[in-house]
C-alpha cells in the first residue's frame, strides 16, 4: 500500500492555513520500533501565527492590532455623502420669470420654498436683463438699480440710451445680453428683492414714465447662503455591510464583549442636522432581522456644524453604538452575517429660525458607518464547517517490500499559545459528495487552549497531542476520495464561559507523523 504525504497534509492545511513542512525524504529515515515492524515517519512540522491568519478577510473588511497586540476585526460600509447643490435651489423662484414693476420703486416678492429665510446670498453666476417700452417722441435715457445687489459696496445699476419713439414699434430695453451678477451680494430683506428705474427725456431733461416694464433674472447660483435654512430631510442611500467572520459557521455561541457599530460624520454644512436612523438591523446567518435598540436612535444624535466665523471649516462627529448605550452585544450572539443601515438627516431640527445658518457651493455632510469586533469574547461549542474538492491520491511510499500494511496510526501534537480548543473532524467523501469514511471515530480535540488570567490575556501555553488509527481496509477507501468536509470546532476556556483576547503574536505549533505497521 502506498501512502501519499500530500494527503497528510491537507488535514492541517484545510483547519489552518498553508504553510511549510518537513518532508520525508526516502525510507532510510524510518524507524523500526517492534517485532513486527513499525514505522515512524515524520510528517509535518508547523507554525500558525495569529496575525497571519486573521489578515485574510474580504476586500470590505480590515485587521488591525492596537498597542497591545489586541486583534480587531473592521467591516465597511460604503461612503455616502449629500452635497450642497440638492438645497441649493432656494434662487429657483427668481430665476427666467419676467417680473412687471408696476412702479419706479418695487419691492419684488420673494419666497424662498421649504420654510428658508434667506438673509442673503452671494452669487456665483446669473444674468439680469430688462426690458420696457416708451412711446416719447424723443430720446429717453432709462436707468435701473437693484439696491439689493452690491459689490464692494456698490449698488448694481445700468443705463440705456433709447431712440425715440417713430409711430411703428415700442423701443425695446435690454434683452439680448444678459448682464453678469456674479460676485454680487443679493440682500432679501422682508423677503423681497428691491429694484428701481427711472427714466429721463434726453432733450428736455424732464423725468418722465415708462409705459411699461419689467426685469429677468437667469441662470442665478449663489457660491453661499446664509439665513434660516428650513428643516429639510437630507437623504442618503441605504447600505449593507457583509460580515465574513461567520460564513461558514454551523452552530455554537460566539460572544464579542466590545463590540461597536460606529458612525463617522463628515459636516460642513452651517447649520444644525440630527441623525434619523430608519434602519439598523442586525442579521443572521439563518436570514433572521433583529434591530438594534438605543435611545440614541430614538432621540438622534446632533452633528457637529461649523459657525458663521468658521466658513469653510468641516466637522467631525463620531459616535458609536456600543454594549453601553444599546443591545448591541446581544445582537451579535445571533451569529451575524451582515449589518443593514439607513440614516437620514435632519436640518435644523428643533425649528429654530433665530439660529442663523450658511452654505456654500462646495459644502458637503459624509456619513461612513463601520462594524468593529475585537477579537475579545468568549466562544462556546462554535462549529464550522468546509468543503475542499481534492484531485485523486497518489500515495508515493510504497512499504510492499516491506511487509503487508496491517494498520496506520496517525499522530498530532500541538503547542498552543491561543487561548482557544480546537475539536477536529475530516470526512473523506466520494465525487458524488457521499461520505467514504473518517478520520477520527467523532470530532476529537486536537488543540487545547492556552492558560489565561483574569483578563483573559494567555499566560501559559499548553500542550497537547491526538491520534487516529486506520487500517488497511480503509486506505483503500480513503484513496477513492474526491471531497473532504472539515468540521472544526472551538471553544474558549471553562466550557466556553470564560472571554479571552487574540493578539497578533500568538501562535500555535502543529507537528504530525505517521505509524505505519507491517507484517514481515
Amino acid at each position: 500500500m502506498k501512502i501519499n504525504r500530500l494527503f497528510l497534509l491537507i488535514l492541517i492545511i484545510s483547519t489552518l492555513v498553508n504553510t511549510g513542512c518537513r518532508k520525508l525524504e526516502n525510507l532510510d529515515d524510518l524507524e523500526i520500533t517492534g517485532i513486527d515492524a513499525e514505522y515512524a515517519i515524520p510528517l509535518l512540522s508547523t507554525n500558525i501565527e495569529m496575525g497571519e491568519v486573521l489578515d485574510n478577510f474580504d476586500d470590505n473588511s480590515s485587521v488591525f492590532f492596537d498597542e497591545n497586540g489586541q486583534a480587531i476585526l473592521r467591516y465597511f460600509g460604503d461612503f455616502t455623502s449629500n452635497q450642497s447643490e440638492d438645497i441649493f435651489a432656494v434662487l429657483d423662484v427668481i430665476d427666467n420669470v419676467p417680473i412687471p414693476l408696476l412702479d419706479t420703486v418695487a419691492a419684488l416678492p420673494f419666497t424662498a420654498p421649504d420654510g428658508v429665510i434667506l438673509d442673503f446670498g452671494i452669487l456665483k453666476s446669473g444674468g439680469f436683463r430688462y426690458g420696457f417700452t416708451s412711446e416719447h417722441e424723443e430720446d429717453v435715457t432709462v436707468s435701473v438699480s437693484i439696491p439689493s445687489l452690491t459689490r464692494d459696496g456698490e449698488i448694481f445699476s445700468h443705463s440705456l440710451n433709447t431712440s425715440s419713439y417713430t409711430g411703428e414699434l415700442p423701443v425695446a430695453g435690454f434683452l439680448l445680453f444678459p448682464i453678469d451678477l456674479s460676485g454680487y451680494k443679493l440682500d432679501v430683506e422682508e423677503d423681497s428683492i428691491f429694484v428701481e428705474f427711472s427714466a429721463f427725456r434726453e432733450e428736455s431733461g424732464f423725468a418722465d414714465t415708462l409705459a411699461g416694464f419689467f426685469v429677468i433674472f437667469n441662470d442665478v447660483t449663489a457660491s453661499f447662503i446664509q439665513g434660516f435654512l428650513g428643516d429639510e430631510v437630507l437623504e442618503f442611500e441605504r447600505d449593507t455591510i457583509e460580515i465574513d467572520f461567520f460564513e461558514n459557521w454551523t452552530e455554537g455561541t460566539l460572544r464579542f464583549e466590545d463590540p461597536t457599530i460606529n458612525f463617522l460624520v463628515n459636516n460642513s454644512f452651517g447649520f444644525p442636522i440630527r441623525s434619523s436612523i430608519n434602519v439598523l438591523d442586525v442579521i443572521s446567518v439563518n436570514d433572521e432581522i433583529f434591530p438594534l435598540s438605543s435611545p440614541d436612535i430614538d432621540a438622534g444624535v446632533n452633528f457637529a456644524f461649523p459657525t458663521l466665523d468658521e466658513i469653510g471649516c468641516t466637522k467631525v462627529t463620531d459616535f458609536s453604538f456600543n454594549n453601553e448605550n444599546s443591545n448591541l452585544v446581544d445582537l451579535l450572539e445571533a451569529v451575524p452575517k451582515a449589518v443593514d443601515y439607513d440614516i437620514d438627516g435632519l436640518s435644523n431640527p428643533d425649528g429654530n429660525t433665530a439660529i442663523r445658518g450658511f452654505l456654500t457651493d462646495s459644502s458637503f455632510l459624509s456619513v461612513q458607518v463601520e462594524v468593529v469586533l475585537p477579537v475579545f469574547g468568549a466562544v462556546s461549542n462554535f462549529n464550522v464547517f468546509d468543503t475542499i474538492k481534492v484531485e485523486r491520491f497518489d500515495f508515493d511510499v510504497d512499504f510492499e517490500e516491506y511487509g503487508e500494511v496491517n494498520f496506520a496510526e496517525f499522530k498530532l501534537f500541538s503547542e498552543n499559545n491561543i487561548p482557544l480548543n480546537i475539536d477536529l473532524q475530516l470526512f473523506f467523501a466520494d465525487e458524488n459528495e457521499q461520505i467514504i469514511d473518517s478520520l477520527f471515530t467523532g470530532i476529537t480535540p486536537v488543540v487545547t487552549a492556552a492558560t489565561v488570567d483574569a483578563d483573559g490575556n494567555t499566560i501559559e501555553k499548553t500542550i497537547e497531542e491526538a491520534f487516529a488509527r486506520v487500517t488497511d481496509d480503509r486506505f483503500e477507501r480513503i484513496k477513492e476520495a474526491r471531497n473532504l468536509f472539515l468540521q472544526a470546532r472551538f471553544s474558549t476556556p471553562e466550557n466556553g464561559m470564560r472571554s479571552v483576547r487574540v493578539t497578533a503574536d500568538q501562535d500555535v505549533k502543529i507537528g504530525m507523523g505517521l505509524k505505519v505497521g507491517v507484517t514481515r
